[in-house]
């Protein structure tokens, strides 16, 4: 159904069967009727497929109305800022099943008019996936679900199909920064207050984005046709800082461009000590790419740019006047906020005397208190410690289902691991050997150009021993420290209830870029306040949710000595998820330094505690 000329047929068929019905034309064959069924059907069973995942948002009172879509069956809903900031830190979400659960916000994004709220009451809760919008085109068919005009009395959202009119539109914002809809997607299907927050879903139940804003007549406030939707990939790049309960910035380069001459040149810097100053960048060089994307205007780089948000980690690449190219990857700063949060006004006075709030006036009034309170947190920091923690555990959760199905199928096992160890160039240049109990201790055995040594994690400490024979324990901190073992030590954690307890304090950081993709960034903070960072693609490459481990570093642009490891090329072994690859790594664009293959991976019964015993002899390598 994607196929717009595929339509065009459909809609034929569809008219010759209204003529054979007014006497008019030829009678309908079995084949054409066949179609045309299975063309309703289908979009019947898309919507079946969708509808339990749609939510009406009100208030504590259950007033006003708003929309949204489960992306997480933990209940997590992502929204509009204006959605959440008329309604409130809590409400009532409506869904198909024709119940009401308690909300409670997340996190909000007042630049790009983003937010997540959680609904509560079950774990359990129907979700839709988020799709690629970077492969939505004009023509493609689109789905608008939601809540218009509030009337959804039995909870059930209102469909309303149409196709796509344009990609990569850009919306100006509301002032301050504010409601900015860059690179989103324009569609005819109708949006009408009380859509905002709603799902865009494509024809395969994907969302492609969340609708927002909608151009209307002066009068009536109806929508002539034209709705406009934040795309599914700008989301994914707010998620992690939305579920680490942060008021979330959008990235700047702190630099301003502008077209002259067919090129795009830079004309001024906001501020001094640029980091893009510090990487090269002068006034008049031109902007050849940004993100991957060749720039050809000042609009496109505008329109990338506001789909991501502070601290992304950003590739830049730029011609300087003596033709040199400078090819640069810098985290974003934030775009700051010029906005007045909203003031919690007491009821009027009435004949000079102070008026008594009605309880609900009063609850009111706490509301609008509590918002203002959202709004004045200082933007890129975590506003509720408990709240993140517990996002953190959906996270590690999906992480820990990603490597195996429950920790009873490796429960009493250890896996065995034969790598070959190559150069950045990929020659050969030693082996290693690693077991990993259940419980999460390992032992590495490493040759590497002649050289032997072996880590050991008994459970409690970290120790280390050499060629010679002589056995060093480790510090917390200097096995963070060491590749090698974060190499082993990121993936066997998640094999235990409480992953990274032993580094320290585990929580949501926020969001990142690890491989090429959209990431979680986790933290973990010790008494000594000592870090250590593991990141997590959010989607795979067909764009289904798959949280997996993705990188861990000591260091958070892995540009320190011990610098970070990658981990790819994930395989199905005798029930367990293994990165078959594990690519050694320094700095923001991830510079391989040398590789970890593996040759077998095994999953053995039993566990042989001499093997995690670093004072036991050394055992033979498999």
């Amino acid at each position: 159904m994607r196929n717009f000329f595929q339509f065009l047929i459909v809609m034929g068929l569809l008219q010759i069967l209204t003529s054979q019905v007014r006497g008019q034309g030829k009678e309908v064959s079995d084949e054409e009727m066949k179609l045309i069924l299975a063309a309703e059907n289908a979009r019947i069973a898309a919507v079946d497929k969708v509808i339990g995942s749609v939510v009406a948002i009100y208030g504590d009172v259950r007033g006003g109305g708003g929309s949204g879509v489960i992306f997480d069956p933990s209940g997590l809903v992502l929204t509009n800022h204006h959605v959440v900031a008329g309604a409130g830190v809590s409400g009532w979400g409506g869904i198909a099943d024709g119940n009401l659960y308690r909300w409670q916000l997340v996190g909000t994004d007042p630049g790009g008019d983003v937010a997540i709220i959680r609904l509560i009451g079950r774990d359990d809760f129907p979700f839709s996936p988020l799709g690629n919008s970077d492969e939505v085109r004009v023509g493609d068919w689109a789905m608008a679900m939601g809540n218009p005009f509030v009337l959804t009395e039995d909870q059930k959202p209102t469909v309303t199909l149409g196709i796509v009119s344009g990609v990569e539109r850009y919306q100006p914002g509301a002032g301050g920064n504010q409601l900015v809809y860059g690179n989103c997607i324009q569609v005819d299907s109708s949006i009408n207050p009380g859509n905002s927050g709603g799902p865009l879903f494509n024809m395969q139940g994907e969302i492609v984005g969340i609708n927002g804003r909608g151009s209307f007549l002066a009068r009536g406030r109806v929508n002539v046709g034209l709705g406009y939707a934040i795309s599914s990939n700008q989301l994914k790049n707010f998620i992690p800082d939305l579920m680490a309960t942060k008021l979330v910035e959008h990235g700047t380069l702190d630099a301003r461009f502008a077209n002259r001459g067919g090129k795009v040149v830079c004309e001024a810097f906001y501020n001094e000590g640029v980091e893009i100053v510090n990487q090269g960048l002068e006034l008049g060089d031109e902007l050849l790419e940004f993100e991957g994307y060749p720039i050809t205007s000042n609009d496109q780089f505008t329109n990338l740019i506001s789909t991501l948000p502070e601290t992304w980690p950003a590739h830049v690449v730029f011609k300087k006047a003596d033709g040199e190219i400078k090819d640069v990857n810098i985290r974003l700063v934030g775009l700051p906020y010029k906005m007045k949060p909203p003031r919690a006004r007491p009821p009027a006075k009435k004949g000079g005397k102070k008026k008594e709030p009605t309880p609900e006036q009063k609850r009111a009034l706490e509301k609008q208190k509590m918002m203002a309170k959202v709004l004045t947190t200082k933007a890129g920091t975590i506003r509720d410690l408990k709240m993140n923690r517990e996002n953190c555990k959906i996270v590690t959760s999906h992480m820990n289902r990603s490597l195996v199905s429950s920790l009873n199928a490796v429960s009493g096992k250890t896996i065995v691991i034969n790598d070959k160890i190559l150069s950045a160039d990929q020659a050969p240049i030693g082996t290693q050997v690693i077991r990993i109990s259940s419980d999460g201790r390992f032992r590495i055995q490493i040759t590497e150009e002649g050289i032997s040594k072996e880590f050991v994690f008994d459970g409690t400490d970290f120790w280390k021993q050499a060629e010679n024979g002589e056995i060093q324990k480790l510090t917390f901190l200097r096995a963070r420290l060491t590749p090698e073992i974060v190499q082993v030590v990121a993936y066997a954690d998640l094999l235990k209830e409480s992953p990274y307890a032993i580094f320290g304090d585990l929580q949501i950081d926020g969001g990142d870029k690890s491989q090429n993709s959209p990431s979680f960034r986790l933290k973990t903070i010790d008494a000594k306040s000592d870090w250590f960072y593991v990141w997590a693609t959010i989607f795979d490459e067909n764009g289904d949710l798959d949280i997996r481990l993705s990188k861990a570093s000591a260091d958070l642009n892995a540009d320190g000595t011990s610098g970070g490891v990658c981990f790819t090329d994930w395989n199905d072994h005798q029930g367990i998820h293994f990165p078959n690859r594990r690519d050694f790594i320094a700095g923001l664009n991830e510079t391989l330094i040398k590789s970890a293959v593996a040759d077998r991976v095994e999953l053995v019964d039993g566990i042989d505690a001499d093997v995690f015993t670093i004072a036991k002899t050394p055992i033979e390598g498999k």
